[in-house]
């Protein structure tokens, strides 16, 4: 079953999150190609949307973020915040084949189509 793969496959990918809460289980118990996709990318907003915040403080504190140790360590942040959307997109166009509405999209699509089929009236 894929959709049991591609849960597991976003554990391993998102592990900070507590994927025993009860959130979840509707996930583990009644999975869909869709939802586990809109799950990846709420994992993936919540999780950058961290790092991107703790960048921005350790950019704004630091005494100069243009050379030495503290571009460095900028510099690492920058890549683990790419490192996240890259984990993303590779799941996103590995598992899109088995979507029946995502299939052919591009991810410009299917934050288009995500974001008509969940608009409130």
């Amino acid at each position: 079953m894929i959709e049991k793969e591609m849960f597991n496959e976003i554990m391993k990918l998102f592990p900070d999150f507590n994927y025993q809460k009860e959130f979840y289980d509707e996930y583990r118990s009644y999975p869909t190609v869709d939802g586990l996709l809109h799950l990846a990318y709420s994992q993936l907003c919540e999780s950058a949307g961290m790092m991107i915040m703790y960048y921005g403080a350790d950019y704004r504190s630091a005494i100069n973020p243009e050379i030495g140790d503290e571009f460095r360590k900028l510099e690492k942040k920058e890549d683990e915040i790419f490192g996240e959307f890259i984990k993303f997109f590779d799941f996103y166009y590995k598992y899109r084949t088995y979507s029946t509405q995502y299939k052919e999209a591009s991810f410009e699509d299917y934050l288009e189509l995500n974001y008509k089929t969940n608009k409130s009236p």
